[in-house]
Protein backbone atom coordinates (compact mmCIF):
# COMPACT_ATOMS: atom_id res chain seq x y z
CA UNK A 1 0.00 0.00 0.00
CA UNK A 2 1.46 3.41 -1.45
CA UNK A 3 1.55 6.45 1.44
CA UNK A 4 0.50 9.49 0.11
CA UNK A 5 3.08 12.65 0.75
CA UNK A 6 1.35 15.82 0.53
CA UNK A 7 2.39 17.86 -2.18
CA UNK A 8 5.59 20.08 -1.33
CA UNK A 9 4.34 24.01 -0.43
CA UNK A 10 5.58 25.91 -3.99
CA UNK A 11 8.43 27.67 -3.13
CA UNK A 12 9.09 31.02 -4.38
CA UNK A 13 11.16 31.77 -7.06
CA UNK A 14 14.64 33.31 -6.54
CA UNK A 15 13.32 36.82 -8.51
CA UNK A 16 11.17 37.21 -6.32
CA UNK A 17 12.87 37.07 -3.10
CA UNK A 18 16.21 39.28 -4.31
CA UNK A 19 14.19 42.61 -3.64
CA UNK A 20 13.26 41.61 0.04
CA UNK A 21 16.68 41.05 0.41
CA UNK A 22 18.28 44.61 -1.17
CA UNK A 23 14.98 46.54 0.55
CA UNK A 24 16.23 44.56 3.67
CA UNK A 25 19.91 45.79 2.81
CA UNK A 26 19.22 49.22 2.21
CA UNK A 27 16.69 49.99 5.05
CA UNK A 28 19.74 48.42 7.27
CA UNK A 29 22.50 50.83 5.31
CA UNK A 30 20.32 53.87 5.73
CA UNK A 31 20.16 53.30 9.35
CA UNK A 32 23.60 52.94 9.76
CA UNK A 33 24.14 55.75 7.37
CA UNK A 34 21.76 57.78 10.15
CA UNK A 35 23.21 56.68 12.91
CA UNK A 36 26.87 57.85 11.78
CA UNK A 37 25.21 60.66 10.65
CA UNK A 38 24.44 61.45 14.15
CA UNK A 39 27.91 60.78 15.92
CA UNK A 40 29.71 62.52 13.05
CA UNK A 41 27.53 65.68 13.58
CA UNK A 42 29.59 68.17 14.77
CA UNK A 43 28.66 69.90 18.44
CA UNK A 44 30.04 72.88 19.52
CA UNK A 45 32.76 73.35 21.85
CA UNK A 46 33.23 76.22 24.25
CA UNK A 47 35.94 78.34 23.87
CA UNK A 48 38.29 78.35 27.11
CA UNK A 49 37.94 80.53 29.73
CA UNK A 50 40.84 82.74 30.51
CA UNK A 51 43.28 82.10 33.00
CA UNK A 52 44.60 83.43 35.71
CA UNK A 53 48.32 83.05 34.58
CA UNK A 54 49.48 82.19 31.56
CA UNK A 55 53.54 80.92 31.38
CA UNK A 56 55.09 82.19 27.99
CA UNK A 57 58.58 80.52 27.32
CA UNK A 58 60.80 80.63 24.97
CA UNK A 59 63.09 77.64 24.15
CA UNK A 60 66.76 77.42 23.49
CA UNK A 61 69.26 77.35 20.06
CA UNK A 62 68.36 74.19 18.15
CA UNK A 63 65.35 72.47 20.36
CA UNK A 64 62.09 71.86 18.47
CA UNK A 65 59.23 73.36 18.54
CA UNK A 66 57.05 73.56 21.86
CA UNK A 67 57.98 74.74 25.58
CA UNK A 68 61.75 72.77 25.28
CA UNK A 69 63.64 71.07 27.52
CA UNK A 70 63.43 73.42 30.52
CA UNK A 71 59.83 75.10 29.79
CA UNK A 72 58.15 71.78 29.88
CA UNK A 73 59.25 71.15 33.48
CA UNK A 74 58.70 74.95 34.21
CA UNK A 75 55.38 75.33 33.62
CA UNK A 76 54.77 71.95 35.27
CA UNK A 77 55.70 73.48 38.54
CA UNK A 78 54.17 76.66 38.20
CA UNK A 79 51.11 74.82 37.15
CA UNK A 80 51.33 72.74 40.62
CA UNK A 81 52.56 75.49 42.69
CA UNK A 82 49.26 77.50 41.85
CA UNK A 83 47.17 74.19 41.94
CA UNK A 84 44.28 76.84 42.97
CA UNK A 85 44.57 78.84 39.99
CA UNK A 86 44.12 77.96 36.27
CA UNK A 87 47.44 77.63 34.40
CA UNK A 88 47.47 78.26 31.02
CA UNK A 89 50.93 78.09 28.67
CA UNK A 90 52.45 79.54 25.05
CA UNK A 91 55.42 77.97 23.25
CA UNK A 92 57.06 81.09 21.03
CA UNK A 93 57.17 80.29 17.81
CA UNK A 94 60.65 81.19 16.56
CA UNK A 95 62.82 79.46 14.35
CA UNK A 96 65.87 79.28 17.59
CA UNK A 97 68.38 79.25 14.79
CA UNK A 98 72.45 79.15 16.00
CA UNK A 99 73.29 82.64 14.48
CA UNK A 100 71.15 84.04 17.36
CA UNK A 101 69.38 86.47 15.04
CA UNK A 102 65.78 84.81 15.51
CA UNK A 103 65.51 85.76 18.86
CA UNK A 104 64.05 89.36 17.19
CA UNK A 105 61.19 87.71 15.83
CA UNK A 106 60.60 85.47 18.76
CA UNK A 107 60.78 89.01 20.42
CA UNK A 108 57.52 90.28 18.63
CA UNK A 109 55.96 86.82 18.23
CA UNK A 110 55.56 86.68 22.57
CA UNK A 111 54.63 90.23 22.38
CA UNK A 112 52.04 89.90 19.93
CA UNK A 113 50.35 86.95 21.67
CA UNK A 114 51.00 88.95 25.12
CA UNK A 115 49.18 91.95 23.46
CA UNK A 116 46.28 89.58 21.99
CA UNK A 117 45.75 87.75 25.18
CA UNK A 118 45.70 90.53 27.71
CA UNK A 119 42.93 92.63 25.34
CA UNK A 120 40.62 89.23 25.31
CA UNK A 121 41.46 88.48 29.10
CA UNK A 122 41.97 91.54 31.49
CA UNK A 123 41.93 89.28 34.33
CA UNK A 124 45.33 86.96 33.31
CA UNK A 125 48.72 87.83 34.64
CA UNK A 126 51.76 86.82 32.71
CA UNK A 127 55.07 84.94 33.54
CA UNK A 128 57.96 85.04 31.09
CA UNK A 129 60.52 82.53 30.90
CA UNK A 130 63.14 81.68 28.48
CA UNK A 131 66.17 79.29 28.30
CA UNK A 132 69.85 80.32 26.65
CA UNK A 133 68.90 82.27 23.52
CA UNK A 134 65.03 81.89 24.35
CA UNK A 135 66.39 84.17 27.17
CA UNK A 136 67.53 86.54 24.91
CA UNK A 137 63.82 86.76 23.41
CA UNK A 138 62.83 87.85 26.72
CA UNK A 139 65.34 90.05 26.92
CA UNK A 140 64.02 91.79 23.83
CA UNK A 141 60.59 91.25 24.57
CA UNK A 142 61.26 93.87 27.48
CA UNK A 143 62.77 96.57 25.76
CA UNK A 144 66.37 95.24 26.58
CA UNK A 145 69.20 95.30 23.79
CA UNK A 146 71.55 93.08 23.34
CA UNK A 147 73.03 94.27 20.38
CA UNK A 148 72.65 91.33 17.85
CA UNK A 149 69.21 91.40 16.95
CA UNK A 150 65.84 93.76 17.21
CA UNK A 151 62.46 92.66 18.27
CA UNK A 152 59.14 94.35 19.55
CA UNK A 153 59.09 95.23 23.04
CA UNK A 154 55.90 94.50 25.11
CA UNK A 155 54.21 97.76 25.47
CA UNK A 156 54.32 100.26 28.57
CA UNK A 157 50.61 99.71 29.57
CA UNK A 158 50.85 96.36 29.62
CA UNK A 159 53.75 96.23 31.99
CA UNK A 160 51.89 95.86 34.85
CA UNK A 161 49.98 92.66 33.53
CA UNK A 162 53.42 90.81 33.84
CA UNK A 163 54.08 89.24 37.14
CA UNK A 164 57.48 87.39 36.79
CA UNK A 165 60.04 86.88 34.34
CA UNK A 166 62.24 83.69 34.69
CA UNK A 167 65.04 83.10 32.14
CA UNK A 168 68.12 80.60 32.52
CA UNK A 169 71.46 80.80 30.86
CA UNK A 170 70.94 84.13 29.84
CA UNK A 171 73.70 85.32 27.12
CA UNK A 172 72.99 88.92 28.54
CA UNK A 173 75.22 87.96 31.60
CA UNK A 174 78.30 87.84 29.29
CA UNK A 175 77.80 91.75 29.17
CA UNK A 176 77.90 91.51 33.09
CA UNK A 177 74.05 92.45 32.94
CA UNK A 178 70.79 90.49 33.81
CA UNK A 179 67.58 91.68 33.22
CA UNK A 180 67.64 93.09 37.17
CA UNK A 181 70.52 95.26 36.36
CA UNK A 182 69.30 96.16 32.44
CA UNK A 183 65.79 96.99 33.16
CA UNK A 184 64.82 99.02 36.16
CA UNK A 185 61.27 98.58 35.00
CA UNK A 186 60.90 94.74 35.64
CA UNK A 187 64.30 94.26 38.26
CA UNK A 188 62.08 93.61 41.10
CA UNK A 189 60.05 90.95 39.14
CA UNK A 190 63.25 89.05 37.79
CA UNK A 191 65.32 86.28 38.50
CA UNK A 192 68.67 85.30 36.32
CA UNK A 193 69.89 81.63 36.57
CA UNK A 194 73.16 81.47 35.46
CA UNK A 195 74.84 77.69 36.56
CA UNK A 196 78.80 78.27 37.65
CA UNK A 197 80.99 76.98 34.83
CA UNK A 198 77.86 78.60 32.11
CA UNK A 199 79.90 79.56 29.32
CA UNK A 200 76.97 81.30 27.95
CA UNK A 201 75.69 83.38 30.39
CA UNK A 202 79.04 83.28 32.56
CA UNK A 203 81.89 83.08 30.80
CA UNK A 204 82.68 79.45 32.16
CA UNK A 205 84.16 77.04 30.23
CA UNK A 206 81.76 73.78 30.76
CA UNK A 207 79.09 73.45 28.17
CA UNK A 208 77.51 70.99 30.69
CA UNK A 209 77.01 73.32 33.01
CA UNK A 210 74.59 75.11 30.16
CA UNK A 211 72.93 71.78 30.04
CA UNK A 212 72.35 71.31 33.72
CA UNK A 213 69.37 73.84 34.99
CA UNK A 214 67.11 71.02 34.31
CA UNK A 215 68.74 69.06 37.26
CA UNK A 216 69.93 71.05 39.47
CA UNK A 217 67.12 72.80 41.35
CA UNK A 218 67.24 76.14 39.72
CA UNK A 219 63.89 75.07 37.05
CA UNK A 220 62.13 74.81 40.49
CA UNK A 221 63.44 77.57 42.13
CA UNK A 222 62.50 79.32 39.21
CA UNK A 223 58.92 78.36 39.05
CA UNK A 224 58.48 78.81 42.95
CA UNK A 225 59.57 82.61 42.63
CA UNK A 226 57.06 83.01 39.73
CA UNK A 227 54.26 81.31 41.33
CA UNK A 228 54.80 83.60 44.16
CA UNK A 229 54.74 86.86 42.42
CA UNK A 230 51.79 85.81 40.53
CA UNK A 231 49.57 84.77 43.98
CA UNK A 232 50.88 87.74 45.30
CA UNK A 233 49.01 90.40 43.45
CA UNK A 234 45.93 90.33 40.61
CA UNK A 235 45.55 92.44 37.96
CA UNK A 236 42.72 95.91 38.56
CA UNK A 237 39.87 95.25 36.35
CA UNK A 238 38.43 98.53 35.71
CA UNK A 239 34.35 98.88 36.65
CA UNK A 240 32.68 100.17 33.64
CA UNK A 241 30.48 103.62 34.69
CA UNK A 242 26.81 102.76 35.10
CA UNK A 243 24.38 105.13 33.29
CA UNK A 244 22.76 107.66 35.27
CA UNK A 245 25.98 107.65 37.62
CA UNK A 246 26.35 111.65 38.90
CA UNK A 247 28.90 113.66 37.31
CA UNK A 248 31.43 115.17 39.25
CA UNK A 249 30.77 118.67 40.94
CA UNK A 250 32.31 121.43 39.21
CA UNK A 251 35.36 123.38 40.26
CA UNK A 252 34.37 126.35 42.38
CA UNK A 253 34.89 129.24 40.80
CA UNK A 254 38.15 130.88 40.98
CA UNK A 255 40.00 127.38 41.38
CA UNK A 256 42.97 127.24 39.43
CA UNK A 257 42.37 124.37 36.61
CA UNK A 258 45.21 122.15 37.08
CA UNK A 259 47.39 121.28 34.55
CA UNK A 260 48.06 118.00 33.40
CA UNK A 261 51.49 116.55 32.64
CA UNK A 262 52.73 114.20 30.52
CA UNK A 263 55.60 111.77 31.39
CA UNK A 264 58.39 112.64 29.26
CA UNK A 265 58.97 109.94 26.29
CA UNK A 266 61.91 108.14 27.18
CA UNK A 267 64.90 109.21 24.74
CA UNK A 268 67.20 106.98 22.63
CA UNK A 269 70.91 106.86 23.30
CA UNK A 270 72.31 110.52 22.02
CA UNK A 271 74.38 110.33 19.10
CA UNK A 272 77.64 112.12 19.60
CA UNK A 273 77.92 114.91 17.30
CA UNK A 274 79.77 113.70 14.17
CA UNK A 275 79.18 110.15 15.41
CA UNK A 276 81.42 107.83 13.68
CA UNK A 277 80.31 104.02 12.37
CA UNK A 278 82.78 101.91 11.81
CA UNK A 279 82.74 98.12 10.28
CA UNK A 280 85.99 96.47 10.89
CA UNK A 281 86.92 92.93 12.74
CA UNK A 282 86.26 92.55 16.21
CA UNK A 283 89.78 92.43 16.89
CA UNK A 284 90.35 95.56 15.22
CA UNK A 285 87.74 97.72 17.42
CA UNK A 286 89.39 95.83 20.42
CA UNK A 287 92.98 97.24 19.89
CA UNK A 288 91.27 100.63 18.70
CA UNK A 289 89.23 101.23 22.01
CA UNK A 290 85.81 100.74 20.09
CA UNK A 291 85.37 97.37 22.12
CA UNK A 292 86.74 95.89 25.24
CA UNK A 293 87.75 92.03 25.50
CA UNK A 294 86.49 89.76 28.33
CA UNK A 295 86.57 85.82 28.11
CA UNK A 296 87.43 86.10 24.15
CA UNK A 297 84.46 88.03 23.74
CA UNK A 298 84.54 91.38 22.54
CA UNK A 299 81.63 94.01 24.19
CA UNK A 300 81.32 97.78 22.44
CA UNK A 301 82.73 100.04 24.99
CA UNK A 302 79.92 101.82 26.86
CA UNK A 303 76.85 100.16 25.78
CA UNK A 304 78.08 96.48 26.61
CA UNK A 305 76.70 95.33 23.34
CA UNK A 306 78.14 91.88 22.96
CA UNK A 307 79.79 91.86 19.18
CA UNK A 308 81.32 88.78 18.71
CA UNK A 309 84.36 86.68 19.61
CA UNK A 310 87.57 88.40 19.33
CA UNK A 311 88.90 87.87 15.59
CA UNK A 312 90.54 89.09 12.20
CA UNK A 313 88.00 87.39 10.26
CA UNK A 314 84.73 88.94 12.23
CA UNK A 315 84.00 91.91 10.40
CA UNK A 316 80.96 93.94 12.39
CA UNK A 317 79.77 97.52 12.60
CA UNK A 318 79.36 99.71 15.71
CA UNK A 319 78.06 103.46 15.90
CA UNK A 320 79.61 106.00 18.29
CA UNK A 321 77.40 107.39 20.98
CA UNK A 322 77.83 110.27 23.61
CA UNK A 323 78.86 107.22 25.73
CA UNK A 324 80.49 105.64 23.81
CA UNK A 325 79.81 102.65 20.84
CA UNK A 326 76.94 100.56 20.46
CA UNK A 327 76.82 97.47 17.90
CA UNK A 328 74.40 97.99 14.84
CA UNK A 329 73.81 96.04 11.90
CA UNK A 330 75.16 97.87 9.11
CA UNK A 331 77.03 101.07 8.38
Amino acid sequence: MHQLTPPAAPSRPRAARRPRRLLAAALALAATSGALSTLAAPTAVAAPACADVEVLFARGTGEAPGLGVLGTPFVRSVTSALSDRTVTSYAVNYAAESSQRSAGPGATDLTNHLTATAAACPGTRFVLGGYSQGATVVDLALGIRTGTTTGTAIPAALEPRVAAIVVFGNPLGISGRTIATASPTYAARARDFCATGDPVCGGGSSFAAHLAYRTNGDVTAGADFAAGLARATTVPVPTPTVPGTPTPSPTAPGTPTPVPTTSPTPAPSPTAPGAACVRASTRAHVEAGRAERRHGIAYATGSGDRIGWVSSFVRVSVQQTADGWERVLSC
